[in-house]
């Protein structure tokens, strides 16, 4: 079947859902509405028309607006597909885009945009249905992004947290202009898997990764539980290992960055900044030192550091605290708490001159509840889902 086709068919089909059911009618309970025949609602007929119109307000320039439209489009329309013999009760299945700007991905340019369709069911209040304005479970689509808030608890940019620069975190901090996307340095771009199995499905694309273990979920309740897809250019691995060597050396461009700035903040009250070059010195002395005295195949081995405990024990040892973040002590390899450091693969991304709205790879986000309606969805996107069809979405 073609893809104008199916959408026909999934809008007709729509249309022909809606007629079944008026908002208002009588009912008992929520119980007796779970079969009801559901609504199925297209970002096109998202019915606040402010939201539509800010749909691609985020991307500046009307190429990357032209090739968001297309691409998010094309998700809606895999999304119908997947339900193209899948009988939805219970409630409005409403979608609707978003962009969020753009980003980086290591030093490369990306447009972030979204697809999104929720869940929102039907209950039964004063004994009238009606529609539930909030939704536990919604499917979200992140073109050119991994959603690192959402993920946080398993993924996450390593240190972005600890790095105070201000500007100078930035590689072309003299021409950064404030409030603007610009590349940083690379201890800023370093990113932690804490599961292995979520490592290994980034980086496979095999099947699908889970937050919690089926056996783990409490059945019949509203918790949380999220399921995810990557999918990335020919499967080439997303993430690949930092090395030590390359952790080592990030470590000493981050010390030049300190260098000016602790200038500057001791050129002001410089309270906390007292004998920063000393400091700063010491700190370097130790990484160049590792660099030249360990071998190759030390070196090659991947960084797997702990900022935590390294910032515990500068405050054991009573160190200062604005200078001595990032001394260097060891790597903690097979640790508790310790953190094996990935980056993202230039290999994924297009080498030539192209917009960076164009989608370089995708994550697939289903938040579901485990009651009955809302599994329904998720088993039939799951059994339907296509990832050879995802993939073409790659260019």
């Amino acid at each position: 079947m073609k893809k104008t086709t199916v959408y026909l068919f999934c809008i007709l089909l729509s249309q022909t859902i809606i007629a079944q059911i008026k908002l208002g009618a009588p009912c008992a309970s929520k119980q007796e509405l779970q079969d009801v025949a559901g609504k199925y609602q297209t970002a096109a007929q998202y019915p606040w028309p402010a939201v539509r119109a800010a749909y691609f307000s985020n991307l500046s320039a009307a190429a990357d607006k032209a090739i968001a439209k297309q691409t998010l489009g094309q998700i809606e329309i895999l999304e119908q597909k997947s339900r193209a013999n899948f009988n939805f009760t219970g409630g409005f299945w409403e979608a609707y885009y978003s962009t969020e700007g753009y980003k980086y991905a290591g030093n490369k340019k990306l447009a972030d945009y979204r697809f999104q369709i929720a869940l929102h069911e039907y209950i039964c209040i004063n004994k009238k249905a009606t529609r539930n304005d909030e939704y536990s479970t919604v499917l979200r689509v992140y073109l050119n992004t991994i959603p690192f808030n959402e993920m946080s608890r398993h993924l996450e940019m390593a240190l972005n947290g600890y790095i105070n620069l201000g500007n100078y975190i930035y590689k072309d901090w003299k021409n950064y202009k404030l409030g603007g996307v610009a590349p940083t340095i690379e201890l800023a771009n370093y990113i932690t898997v804490k599961n292995d199995g979520l490592a290994n499905t980034i980086n496979t694309g095999d099947g699908y990764w889970q937050d919690i273990p089926e056996k783990q979920i409490r059945k019949n309740t509203y918790d949380h539980i999220y399921r995810y897809w990557f999918i990335t250019k020919n499967n080439i691995p997303l993430l690949v290992p930092v090395t030590r060597k390359e952790y080592l050396e990030s470590l000493l461009e981050y010390f030049e960055r300190e260098k000016l700035y602790f200038a500057k903040q001791s050129a002001g009250s410089g309270k906390g900044y007292e004998n920063w070059q000393g400091i700063v010195e010491g700190k370097k002395a130790k990484v160049v030192s590792l660099l030249k005295e360990n071998s190759t195949e030390w070196l090659s081995k991947q960084a797997v550091i702990n900022f935590t405990e390294d910032s515990y024990q500068n405050q054991k040892q009573k160190l200062p605290e604005y200078t001595s973040s990032f001394t260097f002590r060891k790597f903690y390899d097979n640790e508790n708490g310790a953190c094996p450091l990935y980056k993202y693969n230039p290999a994924c991304f297009s080498a030539t001159t192209q917009s960076p709205a164009n989608p370089q790879f995708i994550t697939l986000s289903f938040r579901y509840a485990s009651m009955p309606v809302h599994l329904r969805l998720l088993d039939n996107f799951t059994k339907n889902f296509d990832r050879s069809a995802w993939g073409q979405l790659l260019k």
